[in-house]
């Protein structure tokens, strides 16, 4: 299925457009603007072809070249199901903002600010997103070095006056933000404006991990709201960047930590798309299998927080109790039950072992039974009602100008799928239905993840039938040439031995060219952009993060609400802090 924009319609656009470029490549399509024609563009996609879903945006550094940054946008058409990227050099370091077409925007622009130093006119407030303000540098720069600028001196505290230090100790460190750097952040997000400015985190339980929220507050009434986020921030992007393709798998594991065979998926199967690799039929169920499980995994612990947050400890018990069986099964095909780097280049790390696939019907017949248990507790009850009814309301515009997705999109009816939109593994190939919601508020939110659940779980039943057909065959392609050997081929095998070697230490021989393929992570759609110059290691790696464009309506859909809501409402767009922050 081809996912980008039709040829017509780029004719039309070229037709109507003066000095634009197109550029057509199997994943990924994409028109190179102008600096001054940009907004026109944009708003004639926007408003006149119908790509008014808000996907992302991310910079690219080209020190070479003069303008030296390109920013690109992704963007999607809801009713065609096609995206389009434009492309536009940030000519004198900056471009316009385009918040007034697209409200998601935002924070996008922050953080090219932040990684690049691209200023964009007309913003409202560009600031730091990660980092705090005052900081010298840009860190996605290609000229800022991997471990950071050491510059700040901090003698070892361990050191005798008479002993000398290791050849390769140093006492200079990357800077650090003081106390002083942190009010000027916070004061640089919000002003005091009424009765009190309330933090909460980044170590409040309510806030599911390191995230704080800024509170101008009247009285118990929120009255305006800010975000800091960065301080689970590690760079990922940057570390992709200096490693193999194969070498970055175990980074995904550790953004979205509750979900990570899904984000290893959506991240193999783009650099899979890259380089023309097509794993053999029974990789795909596994992987399919393995996502939906994980898929059910991630449900359970949010339903679990969830209601505990809201006072319900009996289904923080009961939850937990299903998902250990998950995390048993998981563990007994991976092998590790959290980050286990399960998905491989072309197929699957190993084979399922003997009997996991009679351990997994028999969770398939239990499960059932027990969401009936938490919906006879949680869904008529009065206070759950009372909790979750009318409480942060979405509408089907704010999905497109924010760039929501996942269950978050889907609450206020709006289709949006990647499993549907974008098949990969086998999804294609198994039925499930998609639910939807009629408010969009937290309750549907709480309705649809139940029913994911369900709908998860008549996937995992026909991937096990399937793949009780497959016994015995191939789980990985280790016939091309960029996917590594398994184990047992490289103690038997000399070539395979210096196959291996030369695909750890050089990388995969990738083609120039680009590709954006994602996935559809419990937490929304998780996008990566690979661009490549034809060598081992990716030129830039761009992780569109489907919790963080979803956690960036919280401030809008928070105002004239209550601190009680406010855990309600973070809690039903089910952030995880390790895939925000990247």
């Amino acid at each position: 299925m081809q996912l980008w924009i039709e040829d017509k319609e780029l004719d039309v656009i070229n037709n109507k457009f003066d000095g634009i470029k197109i550029q057509k490549q199997k994943n990924f399509v994409s028109i190179t603007t102008d600096k001054d024609s940009l907004i026109e563009l944009l708003e004639y996609l926007k408003k006149e072809l119908g790509y008014k879903h808000f996907i992302d945006f991310f910079c690219i550094d080209y020190p070479l070249h003069t303008p030296r940054f390109q920013g690109v946008y992704i963007l999607f058409n809801p009713e065609k199901k096609k995206r389009v990227a434009v492309k536009c050099w940030a000519e004198n370091d900056s471009l316009p903002s385009v918040i007034p077409l697209w409200k998601g925007a935002k924070w996008a622009e922050r953080e090219a600010w932040d990684m690049f130093g691209v200023e964009f006119e007309g913003h409202d407030n560009l600031v730091r997103m990660f980092l705090w303000e005052g900081y010298k540098y840009h860190p996605l720069r290609k000229d800022f070095p991997l471990k950071g600028v050491e510059e700040v001196y901090l003698p070892s505290l361990n050191l005798r006056p008479d002993e000398q230090p290791a050849h390769n100790y140093s006492p200079y460190h990357t800077e650090i933000p003081t106390m002083e750097d942190l009010e000027k952040t916070q004061k640089a997000r919000i002003q005091k404006k009424n009765q009190i400015v309330l933090n909460w985190g980044p170590l409040h339980p309510g806030t599911h991990g390191t995230i704080w929220f800024l509170f101008d507050m009247e009285g118990e009434q929120v009255k305006e709201c800010d975000i800091i986020l960065g301080q689970l921030h590690r760079g990922v992007e940057k570390i992709a960047e200096n490693l193999t393709y194969t070498q970055f798998i175990p980074y995904t594991d550790r953004m979205d930590y509750i979900s990570a065979l899904c984000s290893q998926v959506a991240y193999v199967n783009a650099v899979e798309k890259l380089l023309s690799i097509d794993p053999p039929e029974k990789a795909k169920y596994i992987r399919t299998m393995m996502c939906e499980l994980q898929r059910i995994n991630s449900h359970l612990l949010w339903l679990g927080t969830y209601a505990l947050d809201l006072g319900a400890l009996t289904i923080f018990l009961y939850a937990f109790r299903e998902r250990e069986k998950i995390m048993d099964i998981i563990e007994g095909i991976a092998g590790i039950r959290l980050n286990s780097s399960y998905i491989r280049i072309g197929g699957v790390a190993k084979d399922l072992p003997e009997g996991a696939l009679d351990v997994i019907s028999h969770f398939i017949k239990d499960f059932p039974q027990k969401l009936e248990e938490y919906e006879t507790i949680l869904t008529k009850n009065r206070v759950w009602l009372r909790r979750n009814i009318d409480i942060g309301v979405i509408s089907e515009e704010d999905v497109y100008s924010y760039g929501l997705t996942g269950v978050v999109a889907r609450s206020a009816g709006v289709p949006y799928d990647i499993r549907m939109i974008q098949p990969t593994d086998a999804y294609d190939r198994v039925d499930f239905e998609i639910p939807l919601g009629r408010v969009g508020d937290c309750y549907d939110r709480y309705l649809l993840r139940m029913e994911e659940m369900r709908q998860s779980l008549s996937i995992i039943k026909q991937c096990v039938e399937k793949l009780r057909d497959l016994k015995g065959e191939k789980y990985i392609a280790t016939e091309n040439p960029n996917v590594l050997p398994t184990l047992d081929e490289v103690f038997n095998s000399i070539e395979s031995m210096v196959k291996d070697f030369t695909l750890r230490i050089y990388g995969e021989k990738t083609p120039e060219g680009e590709v954006y393929i994602s996935g559809e992570n419990p937490r929304g759609e998780l996008g990566f952009y690979i661009n490549s110059k034809g060598e081992g290691r990716p030129y830039r790696l761009r992780i569109r993060s489907g919790a963080f464009y979803n956690l960036q309506i919280f401030p809008e859909l928070i105002k004239g609400k209550t601190i009680a809501d406010a855990v309600a409402l973070l809690g039903s767009l089910d952030p995880v802090v390790g895939e925000t922050d990247r």
